[in-house]
């Protein structure tokens, strides 16, 4: 089933995820962060809440997950994360384009912290097979 272009420009719900010490903590040993501070890809927790959990269970874009491969990863950032802050993202559907039998579906992330400042741009983009 091909996806729509219609669904570009699609935004789901805003989720809030606190990034207290213990969540720090528990992220950073899971990737092996060595470094001080907050690891910055723990932005990806609110960033699947917001989008690809929403994406998934879509019926109006009707994914199958067992099509759906993760292609691509990219954060602008536009400050560091503080531990003990709560993130808010807001998801949407930024792309739709096809090449064959594959369609790319790129997911656009607004993370910011609570008082609105944005704090990163998360682009995850999904390579999904069409059904033969």
């Amino acid at each position: 089933m091909a996806l729509k272009a219609s669904l570009v420009g699609k935004t789901y719900p805003t989720v809030r995820v606190a990034i207290d010490e213990e969540r720090v903590r528990a992220f950073a040993h899971a990737v092996d962060h060595r470094g001080s501070g907050v690891p910055p890809t723990i932005v990806t927790v609110p960033e699947i809440e917001a989008g690809l959990r929403n994406v998934v269970s879509d019926p109006e874009v009707g994914v199958d997950l067992a099509r759906v491969l993760h292609g691509e990863q990219a954060y602008e950032w536009s400050r560091p994360l503080v531990a003990g802050e709560t993130l808010v993202a807001e998801a949407s559907i930024e792309s739709i384009r096809g090449r064959g039998a594959m369609q790319f579906l790129t997911l656009r992330t607004d993370i910011s912290d609570e008082r609105g400042d944005r704090v990163a741009i998360a682009r995850s983009t999904l390579l999904i097979r069409e059904e033969a």
